[in-house]
Order: structure tokens, then sequence, then C-alpha cells
């Protein structure tokens, strides 16, 4: 067994796992990952170790290694490690505008089949909160229309009911956006994005402006096979 191509994997793995470091700032990330590239056996040497990890390898450009995580495996994402304490309307509401988000970036299918190294869409927080509201109340208006139709994903319909009853933008006394509004929970997501090293922050303008990065395409990719995904993307064009 090579040990010293194992720890070069799992080194180069462990890179990956810090989402906002960038190859260009750090050499050796930089020369692991051109090996990557380069030398079949270390790309089998760091999918395997990925594979034994819970992780899966969704690609590597230059923004740097992108990695996905086994819902079972020790890396899953939580709740609890998204926000602490989200009552189970909020954990609707944050997942919806995190599913919208994705969904705005990436409107169709050839956006996603840019180059990993092309940055996405420039997003806002009050583009992002327009674009929820919308489709909250294009639902709406569905359900009024047809009160007793057999709608596909009631789920769905079930969170943006709650979105609808979240004011756009609920300021504090001191003029700062509380963390319950929809303007709130928006920026919270995006801010996740960004801390993920899927987005990058441009700008306080709009509520805060920020621009997705080539690894945000290769997580959004992984969602686009999701039928709630599609149904977000396409919500705005129903009638």
């Amino acid at each position: 067994m090579d040990t010293s191509l194992v720890r070069d994997a799992a080194t180069l793995i462990g890179f990956g796992l810090r989402p906002a470091l960038r190859p260009n700032v750090d050499p050796h990330y930089e020369a692991l990952l051109r090996r990557y590239h380069q030398d079949g056996a270390m790309r089998s040497a760091v999918r395997a170790v990925a594979d034994g990890l819970g992780l899966s390898v969704l690609g590597a450009s230059t923004h740097g290694l992108s990695l996905g995580a086994d819902a079972t495996g020790p890396f899953a994402p939580t709740v609890e490690g998204y926000k602490k304490g989200l009552t189970p309307e909020q954990r609707v509401a944050h997942g919806l505008v995190l599913l919208s988000v994705a969904a705005f970036t990436f409107p169709t299918g050839a956006d996603l089949e840019d180059s990993d190294d092309v940055l996405g869409a420039t997003l806002s927080v009050d583009a992002l909160v327009r674009f929820v509201a919308d489709r909250a109340e294009e639902l709406a208006r569905r359900d009024a229309d047809q009160p007793d139709a057999d709608l596909e994903h009631p789920e769905l319909v079930a969170a943006y009911r709650v979105v609808r009853t979240l004011a756009e933008a609920r300021a504090t006394k001191d003029g700062r956006r509380t963390a319950g509004s929809l303007e709130g929970i928006v920026h919270h997501v995006l801010e996740h994005l960004r801390e993920g090293g899927l987005v990058r922050h441009v700008s306080d303008a709009e509520g805060g402006t920020y621009q997705a990065l080539g690894a945000y395409r290769l997580q959004v990719r992984e969602l686009a096979a999701m039928e709630l995904f599609r149904w977000v993307r396409d919500a705005g064009g129903a009638g």
C-alpha cells in the first residue's frame, strides 16, 4: 500500500472540507488539486478515501475540491449545525428558502451545464425576498382558484403558507432585520452559503448582494434531480 498516496488523498479531502479555502491562496492545496487532475491513481485514492468517510467527490475546479456528504455519514449536515433553536415552522421556511435560492440562481438546466469555473448569478436579499414572496402568492392564488385540487406536493404548499405569514421586512427599533422575518431568513441562508464557500459577498446593496461560485453549481446539480427543486424552480410559471 502506498501510504504516501493515501496521506496526500486524505490531505486533499481535508482541504475540500474547508470550502471557504481557495487553492490560489494555498500552494499545497493547489499542487494536490493539480495532481488530482493529472494522476489517475490520485483520483482513485481520493474517491476511495472520500467514500470511506461517507463523502462523495462532486467535482474539482479552480475553486477547489467540492464534496457531498451521505445522509447517514459522519459529515451529514444537521439542522442544529445549520441554525440552532428553530421551531418546526421556521425549519419549513428555511428549507423552502434554501431551495428557492438554488432555483433563483440556476433557473434552467442550461445554467447548470456551465463549466465549474464559471461564476453564477448575482443574488441579493431584496431580490430573493421578492422571488420567494411571489411564489407564495402564486400558490395562494392557485389554492383560491382550485381549493379542492389534488396538488402534487402538499408539503411545499404548506411551506409557502408559512412564508406568507412572515413579514417581508420586520425591522427592530434600531433598524436591524429580525431573524424570523422573510428578509432575515434569506440573509441567514446566504450567509450560510457564504460560510460554506458557495457564494461570496459582493456589497451591502439590495439588503446584501452575493455572487454564486462554481462550487454552488456543483451542489445544485445534485439538487436538480429532486422533483421538489424543479417544482420550486418552475412554480412561478404555473397557471
